[in-house]
């Protein structure tokens, strides 16, 4: 058995485990397990293997992978594919410690605030946006400095994960995995896809003078590719103002704005980013309130 030791958040393996190669060892794999059994001899692991479409046949006192046995015809992956696999590749990072997929969940978030000093500033926290329709989506990151995806990519990789630069081949695959990603069914959203009526009335809210909230979250993505200073920046900011936000798949947030600051969306409304303060509106009834929340639910 390997004992766990919890710091914080987080679980981890002591270091004088780590360092009995008797005890603790890594067995390459590649692709991305997504499953293990281990057979009845005690000795052989079974892996189910994601990117690779295969079960791989491991040895564990060998440490080594003795078979794979592909699930169907194995074909050369496609561009998006080999970007998928580097975006699932813990060797892109400083010691293997994590990957894309380790903040940007599946092309989501991770609902956590961190430092990544993309924004030029230290201890200044900020949520993980997440990466659906990201080609979209221009200028990038909270304060909206990006406008090279190409830049980003490689950027995120060598400095945010520490990892070895990326060639241009890698770049093409990563953002050819990005502009395949597409947010998940949303379970507020009817069978048909109509609006509830109090959905409805929220977004006639959203959409009209009421609310103004259209004024800046607007278009397919609803976001206008703009800064905007909406009373939330630091003195030490090196940016001013924030990039508005694609409200898609809002209902799938648990931190709200750049560092995650509110935990709901009655929070947020009637807090740091109430209409009547953003916008300049009277401020909204409950009634009306509870209706737009109903609509930005089915974002």
């Amino acid at each position: 058995d390997l004992p766990l030791e919890s710091l914080g958040s987080t679980d981890h393996i002591p270091r004088d485990v780590l360092l009995d190669r008797e005890r603790f060892r890594r067995i390459p794999l590649g692709g991305r397990p997504m499953g293990l059994r281990i057979a009845a001899d005690n000795r052989t692991a079974l892996v189910a293997n994601y990117l690779d479409d295969s079960v791989q046949v491991v040895d564990i006192h060998e440490g080594v992978v003795k078979r794979t046995i592909h699930l169907g015809e194995h074909t050369s992956p496609s561009l998006a594919r080999r970007g998928e696999a580097i975006f699932y590749d813990a060797r892109r990072s400083l010691d293997q410690w994590y990957s894309c997929h380790t903040c940007h969940y599946e092309g989501g978030g991770n609902s956590v605030a961190i430092d990544t000093l993309n924004d030029g500033s230290i201890a200044s926290y900020k949520t993980v946006l997440p990466l659906y329709h990201v080609a979209e989506t221009m200028p990038w990151t909270w304060h909206g400095w990006q406008t090279d995806l190409r830049a980003a990519m490689t950027k995120s990789i060598t400095s945010t994960m520490q990892g070895p630069a990326p060639n241009d081949e890698d770049v093409d695959a990563m953002i050819a995995y990005l502009k395949s990603l597409r947010l998940p069914p949303n379970p507020y959203r009817q069978a048909d896809d109509r609006l509830s009526d109090a959905a409805e009335r929220g977004r006639r809210i959203f959409e009209g003078e009421r609310g103004a909230c259209a004024n800046c979250h607007h278009g397919p993505l609803l976001t206008d590719g703009k800064n905007h200073d909406v009373g939330l920046g630091k003195p030490n900011d090196r940016y001013d103002g924030f990039n508005t936000p694609s409200l898609r798949g809002l209902y799938r947030k648990t931190l709200l704005l750049h560092d995650g600051r509110v935990d709901s969306l009655p929070a947020l409304l009637t807090g740091p980013h109430d209409p009547a303060k953003v916008s300049g509106v009277e401020p909204l009834a409950e009634d009306e309130l509870a209706d737009l929340i109903e609509y930005l639910k089915t974002l």
